[in-house]
Parts: structure tokens; C-alpha cells; sequence
């Protein structure tokens, strides 16, 4: 089984440059305190393309709701999304960094567990002095690692069906490699099978 940093630098590696880079610019929020319905509007970028969305999602509290809004959103373009579910939520404070007499200043540490699949969990943490800040970032973050992850395996899958026409045995067994590194983020059947779809209607 291989780790996060190694399905994370060979996304970097076949994407090339190309890869999403999410960040959250600005969020409303409107919570029900009574049933913990909450509603949450976000507006994020690429920062990269400087592609813009705004992001509606509904949930049981802030994370939920974006977390939701956000699949809702990718999920069409990126089908994998919708194989992975939330495991782990936790805030921890970090005392020694409040500068004001009450510390009520102090950054917290989010971190934020996405299962695949496989129930295979990946760890995404982010520290702010803003905790609803912290939350939706290591939330995207986690969705925008998942999004890379799958233009990449198109990409391998892609090159290595090229590969195999050409008749070239090296590239087949690099590019059979590389796509065996890359299930380990989360299921593609659904996005082998549009790719398959879209190759018989070619």
C-alpha cells in the first residue's frame, strides 16, 4: 500500500503543472441552532486558472454543508467524488500561539479524515486562527486531492491505451505501474467506464 505523498508526487509528475490548486476566498454562513441544519455560500478559485465557483451546500453543520456543496459541484466533471465519505473530524487549540493576555487569539490545529472506497483514510490538516477558515480549506484541500488524483489516473489510462496500440512494452509496463499507484486514491469505474464510452463514440 503506498502512501499519500507518493500517489501526491506522481500526480505532480503526469499533471505537470496542470493540477487544480483550490483556495477558499470568502464564505457566508446561516445555522439553525436548533436542528444544526446549516446553509453555506463560499466563493473559491483556482489559483492556477483563476477559475471561479461558488460553492452552495447544505449539511449538518458548517463542514458537512461545504463538504456536500462542493461534491455537488466537481462530482459531474470527476464521478470518483462520489466514492469518498468524511471519517474524521478534529480540532486541537495550539496554546503557545495567542499573543493577546486571554489567548483567545490562539490558532487551532483542523485535520480532517476522507475515506475512499476502500475505506482507506487520507489525512488532510490546516492550522488558522480562524477555525471556520481552517475547516473549509482542509476540506478542499481533501477534494482537491482527490480531483487531481483522478485527472491523472485519465491521463496514465489514456497514454497507456496509446502505448499499447503502438505496440511499445516499456511505456506499457511504466504507465500499468503508474496507474496501479493511483487506484490506491479511490474507485474509477465510473470513470473507466466513460472513458470506454466516449472511445466507442469517437
Amino acid at each position: 500500500m503506498v502512501d499519500r505523498e507518493t500517489i501526491f508526487k506522481l500526480v505532480s509528475e503526469v499533471l505537470d503543472g496542470t493540477d487544480l490548486r483550490l483556495k477558499v476566498d470568502a464564505f457566508s454562513l446561516r445555522e439553525n441552532l436548533e436542528d444544526g441544519q446549516a446553509e453555506v455560500r463560499c466563493d473559491i478559485h483556482d489559483q492556477r486558472t483563476g477559475e471561479r465557483h461558488t460553492i452552495d451546500g447544505r449539511g449538518v453543520g458548517l463542514v458537512d454543508a461545504f463538504f456536500n456543496g462542493v461534491v455537488a459541484v466537481y462530482s459531474g466533471q470527476y464521478p470518483s467524488l462520489k466514492s469518498i465519505r468524511f471519517a474524521d473530524f478534529a480540532i486541537k487549540a495550539t496554546t503557545d500561539t495567542g499573543r493577546q493576555a486571554a489567548r483567545s487569539d490562539m490558532a487551532a490545529q483542523v485535520t480532517v479524515s476522507i475515506a475512499n472506497s476502500d475505506n482507506r483514510e487520507f489525512v488532510f490538516s490546516r492550522a488558522s486562527q480562524s477555525i471556520t477558515g481552517a475547516s473549509l480549506t482542509v476540506v478542499l484541500k481533501g477534494v482537491e486531492f482527490f480531483i487531481n488524483s483522478e485527472r491523472a489516473y485519465i491521463a496514465v489510462y489514456q497514454a497507456l491505451q496509446h502505448a499499447r496500440k503502438e505496440k511499445r512494452p516499456d511505456s506499457v509496463a511504466r504507465y500499468t505501474e503508474q496507474l496501479s499507484v493511483l487506484v490506491e486514491a479511490t474507485s474509477y469505474s465510473e470513470v473507466i467506464e466513460r472513458l470506454q464510452r466516449d472511445k466507442a463514440h469517437a
